[in-house]
């Protein structure tokens, strides 16, 4: 078994293990959980708990899989980037790991501060992505991007460590802001992602001159 299979294996078993967690205090959740949250900490949308406890975990192992054929497609077309493949994977794990748990014990009466719990997972993907973003090649760049035009490298290496310092920059200052208030962690996101449409625009125009 190849180090990439093994990571995948347990990567749906990470998925799956937090099942353990809701079946142990099924009896003790309410009939209807609360799965949604707005700007005020308050649960605006529901869920039944059979949908909850089993659903979730499925429903992310379906996800973990697309999004795992969807890599190796790519990586078959566009050419490999190894080190991003395998940061990819652990994406979907983390976050489904973190949700259900969260989920699970808010319905069981530890009412987190759930804003400041998705500012942290948005965080945590701005700072993976932008730490493993330079290892990709200007051709795969450009295969992402669908254009027919090649990157120049010089211009790629550039745009490259711009991104990654943008999303780790951003995802480091979106962890300070869970100390604040939630408008100055959603004004942050919004800036965050200005300045990475901003920059994937330059890298676009750099395939044309």
């Amino acid at each position: 078994m190849t180090k990439r299979n093994l990571q995948l294996w347990l990567s749906y078993i990470v998925i799956l293990l937090p099942i353990g967690y809701g079946i142990v205090n099924y009896a003790a959740l309410p009939a209807k959980m609360a799965i949604h949250f707005n700007l005020d900490n308050q649960p605006n949308g529901m869920a039944t708990k059979a949908l909850v406890v089993v659903g979730f975990p499925i429903m992310m192992m379906v996800f973990q899989l697309i999004c795992v054929g969807v890599t190796r497609l790519n990586a078959n077309h566009k050419g490999p980037a190894p080190r991003f493949e395998q940061m990819m994977i652990w994406i979907v794990p983390v976050l489904s790991g973190v949700i259900y748990a969260t989920t699970i014990s808010y319905n069981l009466g530890h009412h987190w501060d759930i804003w400041r719990i998705a500012v942290s997972l948005i965080a945590f993907i701005f700072m993976a992505i932008g730490n493993y973003l330079p290892t990709i090649s200007a051709n795969q760049y450009v295969q992402i991007h669908r254009g027919g035009h090649p990157i120049r490298p010089m211009i790629w290496r550039r745009v490259r460590y711009w991104l990654g310092y943008t999303l780790v920059g951003g995802g480091v200052l979106l962890l300070l802001s869970i100390v604040t208030t939630v408008w100055v962690s959603v004004g942050l996101m919004g800036i965050i992602v200005v300045g990475l449409l901003i920059l994937s625009f330059y890298g676009t125009l750099a395939r044309h001159h």
